[in-house]
C-alpha cells in the first residue's frame, strides 16, 4: 500500500459512537478535511480519516466488536482558540478556558464522546 501524503508516523485512532455525527463535529469545529470514509455493509463508518491543519486522525464507528473509548488529543495550531470557541458553541464542555502558558495560549474542552481536546496557539 502506498501511504497518502497526509499520513504521519503516528496518528491517533478513535472509536466513537455515531461516527457520522463525529464527522459533523470535526468539520464544524476544526474545519477538518474528511479524506476517506469506508462504510461497513450496515452503512456505519468502518474507517475514516480527517485532516486538521497538517495532522491526521483516524476513527471508526463503535459496534459490538469495537467498543468506544475516550481519548486525549493535543492540537498545536494558530487557530486553537477559534477551535475552542467553536467547540463550546457546538456543545462541548470547557475543561480549561483559554489561558497563557509558558508554551503558548492554551485551552481544553471535552466533546460529546468523552474525548478531551487540548488546543494551543504556539508562541
Amino acid at each position: 500500500m502506498k501511504a497518502p501524503d497526509y499520513y504521519q508516523p503516528i496518528m491517533p485512532y478513535l472509536v466513537v459512537k455515531d461516527a457520522e455525527r463525529f464527522i459533523d463535529f470535526l468539520k464544524d469545529v476544526f474545519d477538518a478535511d474528511i479524506r476517506l470514509i469506508v462504510p461497513r455493509e450496515d452503512g456505519t463508518v468502518m474507517h475514516a480519516e480527517a485532516v486538521i491543519d497538517k495532522g491526521t486522525i483516524m476513527f471508526a464507528n463503535a459496534n459490538e466488536n469495537y467498543l468506544s473509548f475516550p481519548a486525549g488529543m493535543f492540537i498545536f495550531s494558530t487557530r486553537a482558540i477559534a477551535f475552542y470557541d467553536q467547540a463550546i458553541a457546538y456543545g462541548a464542555k470547557s475543561v480549561q478556558e483559554p489561558d497563557r502558558r509558558e508554551y503558548g495560549l492554551s485551552a481544553g474542552f471535552e466533546d460529546k464522546w468523552g474525548n478531551v481536546w487540548w488546543v494551543t496557539v504556539p508562541d
